[in-house]
């Protein structure tokens, strides 16, 4: 349940990033180099900050996708 808050969390967060970059026009400037950089600079630091989010949220343990098979 843990991994699906998280989930859901991250989305959200993802989601507010990229209606800002939306919102500031982002993918008209995509091809300016200081757009360019600004734009990955921003995508990494949203990929930090879900990595950041998951592991607060669903711990550091993975989830286990095929707990019911034996193996």
């Amino acid at each position: 349940m843990n991994t699906l808050k998280a989930l859901l969390i991250m989305s959200i967060w993802t989601l507010l990033i990229a209606s800002a970059l939306y919102a500031v026009g982002a993918h008209k400037y995509y091809q300016d180099l200081v757009w360019a950089i600004g734009i990955g600079i921003t995508l990494l630091l949203t990929h930090m900050v879900n990595m950041v989010l998951y592991f607060r949220v669903a711990g550091d343990k993975p989830y286990k996708w095929f707990s019911s098979e034996v193996l």
